[in-house]
């Protein structure tokens, strides 16, 4: 690695020393040895696919692997003297070691491994390297020391690889500021130690595993591209959600039309138990509470549910419902007979190996089904399409984790998604609450479980966020406001602060508590308001890191070391982070605190609320208001481009023709981004539907170019001008492919008007 005199070696052990030469295979080395083959071979010019395959045992891709995905890819490159060269990339195997190096110096992985083990030997001061990925911080899981909120991000004593329970994580990845190697498996462990690194006890009897030689943005864009891309979620899930539990269907439209009323802006309403027949025979755990039959929890608390006349009254003030789903299903009727639906999956099999115990909803006995069966998820997704039919719009799936299955969200989500994509157009979208590698391509969101209120609960989400961005998930949330307990006002103010910067939006609380801004006093409401509308006013730059997320798997939230992986500061941040790569934000997680220090990277970074410049790398305190609660540390890296949209009150509530671009010029540095739309509701962007254009700016030393892209126009869009804002000096001239263009000068800069979806070039000359 760069700052180790001598090299970082990823080398593969071998059951014993390679006793054979390599042998050319098309574009592979092959060795074979008495305990059976070992495979070398390059899929891209920094990606290395090692596999060894032990007598008699058939190579199988775990589910992790997306069977569409890079694992695919044809070796490339060729092969001379033993060494295989792609580019810069050269891999060797010599003896017993696979030696991975680029432009001509061996770093990142020289990797030592046998058939079910793999490792890596260090040269020069391991004390020095930084190791990310691995595993998440869960709710009730962190008496292991190495996951301990205090190590931040930083996985440098191994860690075991498992979901584990509510809001952890894991995958077989280790990664640091240049490399990274992900291995096929279901669980396992990394230890590291000053001698090495070592994965074992993985799930599969053969050894699949993969080297990537890349900043830390590459390794995941690698990483997503083996395991599968998360799929554009629709963009009412880019809005704020309401989640409660303890509702009626009058309570839920008083409350919408409260919102309505206040013009606070709102795009779902998210149910827990009580949307169900919960406790009702019949297959009541897939039916809205419409009827007051026996056993029937609280009775008929959505009479227009089940007809589905309640969804459409709340699509027309702009709401999506989402509903809670739980792994198991009720086993005896009101009259300790079992149910129909305990009796088909008895017939089938199709219980998870535990005894039936007592639902603490119903009170009633019932047990969790085994989603890892495929017959058994195809009957689930028939028996759930009832509540995609009446108006639930997206999944919330809770207590999965129950059984210390590290894919039980994952199954249970690929049932919801792969049953409704098989009915639907529509985009899948869902909440689950742990995370394994592989679960983001079902449309797959978790948020991290069921927190408590309070200061300390709400600072510890920010690195468990970024813990669970480590592991390639993209899609991420909170109970904002805390699940247990009743946060103060304050508390509620800054948490919606904080919920406006994460990929979902969205707040929750345990049975009967609301968390609606109005419930919090005035000052607390305005915050939470301002905190929102910010929110649907950065619709567009979030919508295309979105779609920036949908081609990479980089998601809208990036921890600091993603962009400044040369900056040892940034190498275990979780005060702060990035959105896309042009807003760095560091929500304020303190009560009554008076002002903030943080750390800014190189570069030119300029306040977003006073305009103030600062230029980095430097430490900064800055005032922070504790009386009225609504301000951010929130900066913008010159070189940067970032749209904006007239607030609306949902997405889609009025056709959007105008997008407003702020241009920060920076001469160091190409602002880049991308105008992105789509219809928001199905999957057509996936075949070309959708509209996007690059727009880019570079300054030069006494005029700059803002340049606009051909548009692809797959999509009708409405979007008709961009209304550029240019943050500079005094300007001299200024030409839209070379004719004359008006600006009007206004406060720390100008603003010219440019027609939308036409290419072109903006000259500006100072």
């Amino acid at each position: 690695m760069r700052w180790i005199a001598g090299c970082f070696l990823c080398a593969f052990v071998l059951p014993q020393a390679v006793g054979q030469a390599p042998q050319a295979r098309g574009n592979k080395l092959v060795v074979k040895e008495s305990w059976g083959t070992f495979e070398v071979c390059a899929i891209a010019p920094d990606v290395v696919r090692i596999d060894t395959h032990p007598t008699g045992v058939k190579p199988v891709p775990t589910e992790m692997m997306d069977p569409r995905g890079m694992r695919n890819s044809r070796p490339i490159g060729s092969i001379r003297t033993g060494v295989i060269s792609v580019g810069s990339l050269r891999v060797k195997i010599d003896k017993s070691t696979v030696a991975v190096w680029k432009d001509s110096t061996v770093r990142g992985l020289t990797v030592e491994s046998n058939a079910l083990q793999i490792g890596a030997t260090y040269s020069g001061r391991p004390h020095l390297l930084r190791f990310y990925g691995m595993r998440g911080n869960g709710l009730f899981r962190t008496h292991d020391p190495r996951l301990a909120l205090s190590k931040g991000l930083l996985r440098n004593e191994g860690a075991p690889v498992a979901a584990g329970s509510q809001g952890d994580g894991g995958a077989p990845l280790i990664y640091g500021d240049d490399w990274g190697l992900l291995a096929d498996s279901i669980d396992g462990q990394f230890d590291i130690n000053d001698s090495g690194v070592s994965f074992h006890n993985g799930s599969r009897k053969d050894l699949e595993a993969y080297i990537i030689l890349g900043p830390p943005k590459r390794t995941i864009e690698v990483v997503n591209a083996l395991t599968g891309h998360p799929p554009m979620p629709p963009k009412w899930a880019v809005g704020f959600m309401n989640s409660q539990w303890g509702t009626d269907e009058k309570m839920v439209l008083d409350i919408v039309d409260e919102y309505r009323k206040k013009r606070i802006p709102l795009d779902g309403f998210i149910f827990d138990f009580d949307f169900k027949a919960w406790g009702e025979d019949n297959f009541g755990e897939f039916r809205w509470n419409s009827t007051n039959n026996p056993g029937n929890v609280g009775g008929n608390k959505y009479p227009n549910g089940q007809n589905g006349m309640f969804a459409k009254e709340m699509a027309a003030k702009g709401v999506h419902l989402v509903g809670i789903m739980k792994p198991r299903i009720l086993t005896q009727t009101v009259d300790s007979k079992p149910t129909a639906a305990a009796a088909e999956a008895t017939a089938h099999n199709w219980w998870m190996p535990k005894k039936p115990y007592q639902d603490y909803f119903s009170h009633r006995l019932a047990n969790d089904l085994d989603f890892s069966k495929p017959d058994l998820r195809k009957w689930y997704w028939q028996h759930a399409k009832g509540l995609f039919d009446t108006g639930i719009s997206g999944w919330w799936n809770d207590e999965a984790d129950d059984g210390f299955d590290s894919l039980g969200f994952f199954h249970m989500q690929q049932s919801l998604f792969e049953g409704q994509e098989s009915v639907s157009n529509r985009r899948v979208w869902s909440l689950n609450r742990n995370f394994y590698l592989g679960a983001q391509r079902f449309g797959f969101g978790t948020w991290s479980g069921d927190i408590r209120t309070g200061f300390q609960s709400m600072a510890d989400q920010r690195t468990r966020m970024l813990l669970l961005t480590d592991l390639g998930q993209s899609h991420w949330s909170m109970d904002a406001g805390g699940f247990n307990g009743h946060p103060d006002s304050e508390n509620y103010a800054r948490w919606l602060e904080f919920a406006a910067v994460v990929p979902i939006m969205r707040v929750h609380g345990t049975h009967n508590q609301q968390r609606q801004p109005w419930v919090y006093g005035p000052v607390a409401e305005a915050a939470a308001t301002h905190a929102i509308e910010w929110r649907y006013r950065m619709f567009p730059s979030f919508y295309s890191w979105e779609h920036e997320a949908s081609r990479t798997g980089i998601g809208i939230v990036r921890p600091l070391f993603w962009e400044f992986p040369d900056d040892p500061a940034c190498a275990n941040t979780v005060d702060s982070w990035m959105l896309g790569d042009q807003l760095l934000v560091s929500p304020v997680v303190e009560k009554g605190q008076t002002s903030k220090k943080l750390y800014l990277p190189a570069g030119h970074w300029n306040d977003m609320a006073s305009g103030k410049g600062y230029q980095g790398p430097t430490t900064i305190e800055m005032p922070v208001d504790s009386l009225l609660w609504s301000d951010m540390p929130m900066f913008v890296r010159s070189g940067s481009i970032l749209a904006t949209q007239a607030v609306q009150q949902y997405a889609g509530e009025q056709p959007i023709d105008e997008i407003k671009l702020e241009i920060w010029p920076d001469r160091h540095r190409i602002a880049k981004f991308e105008v992105y739309d789509d219809d928001g509701e199905t999957r057509n962007y996936e075949k070309g539907g959708f509209f996007s254009q690059s727009v880019t700016c570079q300054q030069f030393a006494d005029h700059a170019f803002v340049d606009f892209g051909q548009p692809q126009r797959g999509y009708s869009t409405h979007i008709k001008l961009y209304r550029l804002f240019i943050h500079s000096g005094p300007v001299a001239e200024l030409q839209w492919n070379g004719g004359p263009v008006t600006a009007v000068a206004k406060f720390g800069g100008m603003e010219v008007e440019i027609p939308a979806g036409k290419a072109g070039r903006l000259l500006i000359r100072q």
